[in-house]
This record gives C-alpha cells, sequence and structure tokens, in this order.
C-alpha cells in the first residue's frame, strides 16, 4: 500500500510538474509573439516598400547590362594590340556567319616581317577566333597594304563594369 501510494505522489508530482511547464511554455510563446508584432509594427511600411521597388529596379538594371554590347572593347582591344609601325585606315564591324563578331580592317605597313608579326600578335590574343590576311599588295612608298578579318569572341562585347 505504501508503494501504490509513493507511486502515485510521484505521478501527481510529474503531472503537476509538467502542466507548470506546459504553462510557462505557453506563456513563453505569448511574450515572444507580442515581441514579433511590436518588432513589425517598427518597421515603416512605405520606407519597406520602396527599398523593396529599388531593389527590383538594380535587378532589371543589372540584366540589362549583361545583355548590353560595348564596342568600345574591341576599339581598347585594337589600341592594346596593334603594333607601332601597322597602321589601320578602314574598319568595318559587322557579324560573321556564326554571329561571333567581325572586324574588316585596312590597313598598311613597313614591312611584310611587321606584318607577319602584327599577325602573331592578334592570334595570341585568347578572345580572338581567326585572323585571315587578304589583298597583299606593295604601296607606292614600299611599303605593304593589306586586308584583315579578325573573329572575335562574343565575350570581348561583354559589358563589365570597371
Amino acid at each position: 500500500m505504501l508503494f501504490s501510494f509513493l507511486i502515485f505522489v510521484l505521478s501527481a508530482a510529474l503531472w503537476g510538474g509538467l502542466h507548470m511547464y506546459k504553462n510557462y511554455l505557453n506563456n513563453n510563446i505569448a511574450q515572444l509573439g507580442k515581441s514579433i508584432e511590436n518588432q513589425k509594427a517598427s518597421f515603416e511600411i512605405p520606407t519597406v516598400n520602396e527599398v523593396t521597388s529599388f531593389s527590383e529596379k538594380i535587378s532589371v538594371a543589372k540584366k540589362l547590362l549583361a545583355g548590353h554590347k560595348a564596342f568600345s572593347n574591341v576599339l581598347d582591344f585594337l589600341q592594346d594590340f596593334t603594333m607601332k609601325d601597322v597602321g589601320f585606315n578602314d574598319l568595318d564591324y559587322s557579324s560573321a556567319d556564326s554571329g561571333e563578331p567581325m572586324l574588316v580592317l585596312s590597313g598598311s605597313t613597313k614591312s611584310y616581317a611587321s606584318l607577319t608579326t602584327q599577325i602573331q600578335a592578334l592570334e595570341k590574343y585568347n578572345q580572338v577566333k581567326q585572323v585571315s590576311v587578304s589583298g597583299l599588295a606593295s604601296d607606292s612608298k614600299d611599303g605593304v597594304k593589306f586586308n584583315l578579318k579578325i573573329i572575335l569572341d562574343p565575350a570581348i562585347m561583354a559589358y563589365t563594369i570597371k
């Protein structure tokens, strides 16, 4: 009988403790809910809407810039990879049959050796896919006239923010 009474008291104490713990957790949940509501109320809805709208505009601008083609990159490429004794007097920009950017340049240089050096410099650049020469002729100043066709990697046209 004593053993049964001890088990009953222990069970009642355990039930009481669990009931008090449940009330404690419910009160804690209610306080946290009020805290969240207070935090929500502290936000200014117009400001949140304005920030959201601005974020969407930035996203659209990034998409537009990612699709923008920058011809200035091609001009920078020509500036960086044209030898000093090579001069271009005509430039035609178009797309090759494969859709890649293509330059057709007419120019002159002092010798065939300098033209060969120029072609080799262009071919070493990783964004040049193909270089071909045509229209070789001597000019009146003992120089060489030529036409260059350069097919470029489309990545050269990508707009980058510097």
